[in-house]
């Protein structure tokens, strides 16, 4: 493992979700390891306000304004303090964390993917922010974030317990950068993890019928199986090689039910794993999630958890 520490970038509005996302990297990522700077995005006073305070009539409307801006930054500032505070109680030295209060340029989006593409690892925010109306996954910045970079990011949702957790295999490309991921990045004292692979089912009919009998379909089950095990076995290698415990670690391979997504979450939630990991997959980042493909899916679902996009 490379000596160099990996930066996180953890997006906070202030919100009690980005207190729920502090909480959740500060027991998740290698306190030895990783460096965390606590960003936000500060919106000044718009401009058409200043220009009303060139007018007489609005001048004590525009001084409101002005101290409410200033209650904000107060407020965002003391928020900063309390998460730096709550990562050092997490085991992470002082000099690992750094506090970026950086007023808005070209929105919240943009803002925070021109900080993250500065040399960072990971990326860190909360499911829903201060305006829950505004923010809420589909078509808010989490969603904009995800379609917009390779980074790999980590939605929070709720209060998910850390130490547990489920990464969504699938034998691509992306699920095993999805493995190597959660090796690089995670703390692996007393963590467990679940390596779940969902077999697609043989579910093709045309009108009524059916193309498949109930043999072919128990045989296409058993094939798969036999062809995907030892893949995760190595998977499995590869963790226990970065440094997690094999007495923590399984394998399950399970059926597709209603869809491979909600499989994967109703394992989760089943099993009390609250953090679930997938991988990218598709042509481009941005097709990948207007295509609602696995990834997306367990996203919308799983809105209690923390998930992981690698």
């Amino acid at each position: 493992m490379s000596n160099k520490k990996k930066k996180i970038l953890l997006a906070v509005d202030g919100s009690g979700q980005s207190l729920n996302a502090v909480h959740y990297a500060g027991a998740t990522f290698s306190t030895n390891n990783s460096e965390i700077v606590l960003f936000n995005i500060l919106a000044g006073t718009p401009e058409t306000f200043l220009d009303l305070g060139k007018e007489a009539v609005f001048q004590s409307d525009v001084a409101a304004i002005g101290a409410w801006t200033t209650q904000v930054k107060q407020n965002i500032e003391q928020f900063m303090q309390n998460a730096k505070s709550v990562l050092t109680d997490a085991g992470f030295q002082a000099d690992d964390i750094k506090i970026k209060i950086h007023m808005k340029k070209s929105g919240v989006t943009r803002d925070i993917l021109e900080e993250a593409d500065k040399g960072y690892d990971a990326l860190v925010i909360g499911r829903t922010g201060i305006s829950k109306a505004k923010d809420i996954l589909i078509g808010g910045i989490a969603n904009k974030l995800i379609g917009k970079t390779a980074h790999p990011i980590v939605v929070v949702g709720g209060k998910p317990t850390p130490k547990r957790i489920l990464i969504a295999f699938d034998g691509s490309k992306g699920s095993k950068r999805a493995v190597d991921c959660i090796a690089s990045l995670v703390d692996r004292s007393g963590c467990r993890i679940r390596l779940c692979h969902v077999v697609r089912r043989l579910n093709f009919r045309l009108g009524s019928k059916v193309f498949f009998t109930p043999k072919q379909i128990t045989e296409w089950l058993d094939e798969h199986t036999k062809e995907i095990r030892p893949v995760l076995k190595e998977m499995e290698k590869r963790l226990i090689k970065s440094g997690f415990s094999k007495e923590f670690i399984d394998i399950e391979i399970l059926d597709e039910q209603i869809s491979r997504a909600y499989r994967i979450v109703s394992e989760a939630r089943d099993c009390n794993y609250q953090t679930i990991v997938v991988g990218r997959r598709g042509l481009t980042i941005v097709e990948e999630f207007l295509m609602g493909r696995v990834s997306n899916k367990v996203l919308q679902i799983a809105t209690e958890m923390a998930v992981w996009i690698a």
